[in-house]
Order: structure tokens, then sequence, then C-alpha cells
């Protein structure tokens, strides 16, 4: 009896407790309700009806409608932070900031895709949200948003990236063109590997060839042409 108790126990541990199921429940209603009414037009009767709860069982989980907004966001900004920095942990020492970059831009763009209604939320419905939900939810960007500058202003240190940049605008620059993921990504598109690929690619390399002359840029078929020629 007590070994079968003692797996039990080994068990129900493995497992999130029943609580913890039940606030997930809320919170993948609140994100429902969010995001078909907005936070003005949400209500608490809504997402209990949503969640399979009385109004009054959901106080027991969230006292307002506001700390319910307020979790569904932290669960993006959270997901995401975690995402990357648990990417950043396992690399080796040796390496190179350039490959940390690349390793951080696609652990973000896997951590706001995994993230999904609640990253669109904190995206879309910004203006809505109540001024004291934003200032917490800014207490814990900034924290992120500074593991990002520290990164690149470490990489120009070293001597990776050009020095004539203003990181604080690059990362804000880089950071806005992942998480424009959320408006085009499809499942059934390019992967994320290949997203980040070529991110990075642009990144690094850029889009434009640079050449010596000045001149007028080939076209595409002007370019294949002298392609061609080379071979």
């Amino acid at each position: 009896m007590v070994t079968e108790a003692l797996a039990r126990n080994r068990v129900v541990k493995r497992k999130q407790s029943k609580a913890d199921i039940s606030r997930d429940k809320v919170l993948a209603a609140a994100v429902q309700v969010f995001s078909e009414k907005g936070y003005a037009g949400a209500t608490m009767r809504e997402v209990a009806r949503v969640a399979g709860l009385s109004a009054g069982s959901l106080y027991y989980y969230f006292s307002s409608k506001e700390l319910m907004m307020e979790a569904v966001i932290n669960v993006s900004i959270n997901n995401v932070s975690k995402t990357v920095l648990n990417a950043i942990a396992v690399q080796p020492p040796s390496a190179s900031y350039s490959e940390k970059i690349k390793v951080a831009i696609k652990a973000h763009l896997q951590g706001i895709l995994s993230s999904g209604a609640n990253a669109v939320i904190s995206r879309y419905l910004w203006v809505q949200i109540p001024d004291e939900v934003k200032r917490k939810h800014f207490i814990a960007q900034s924290a992120y948003e500074e593991f990002w500058l520290n990164l690149l202003i470490a990489a120009q240190e070293a001597g990776e990236i050009r020095t004539d940049l203003d990181v604080r605008l690059t990362r804000t620059i880089m950071l806005s063109a992942i998480n424009a993921a959320l408006d085009w990504y499809r499942p059934d598109g390019k992967s994320v590997d290949e997203i980040a690929e070529t991110f990075f690619k642009i990144i690094k390399e850029g889009i434009v060839i640079s050449g010596e002359s000045d001149g007028p840029a080939l076209t595409a078929p002007e370019a294949k042409k002298e392609a061609t020629a080379l071979k």
C-alpha cells in the first residue's frame, strides 16, 4: 500500500495540480473572449461561461478583469523570455556573439509563435489595456529588452557588429521585425528554422550587393545574363 501511495504521489507531482489546470482553462477562455470582444467588451461572466464555470467560481482564480488580462499578457512575455534565455544558456563558452544572436532570433520567433493568441492580444489590444497593467508589463518587457541590448553591446565591443550602429535602435528594429511574424506566419508555409535563418542572413549580410561602381543596379534579366557569361 505504501509503495502504491508513493507511486501515485510521483505521478501527481509530474502532473499539474487541479487548480493549475483549471487556471489554464480560465486563461484559455479569457484569451478567446478578449480576442473576440476586445478588452472593453469582455466580461467576467462571459469568460466564466466559456470556461464552463459559474461566475462566482471565476473569482477564485481572478478577482478582476484587469488581473486576468495581466495574466494573459504575462504568459506571452514570460514564454518568449524563458525560451530565449534557455536557448542562450546552453550555448558553449566558445560560441561567438554572432552565433548567440542567431540562436536568440530563432528562440524569440519560437517563443512568440508558441504563445499564440496571448501574443496577438498583447500586440493588438494594447491601446485598450488599463495603464496599471501596461506599467507592470513594461517592467517585464524592459528586463527582456535589456538582455538584447547587452547582447548587441557585447557583440559590438567584440568587433562582431558595426560600431557605427545605434544598438538601441538596432534592437528595436530587430525585435519589431521578428514580432511581425505574428501577422503573416502560416504553419503550412516556411518553417521557423527557415524564417530564422533568412532573418539572420539579412541581419548579417544585408540584401544590397555592394560593388565598386555607383552606377544603376542591373535588372534581374541583366544580372542573369551577366552571371551566365561569367560561367
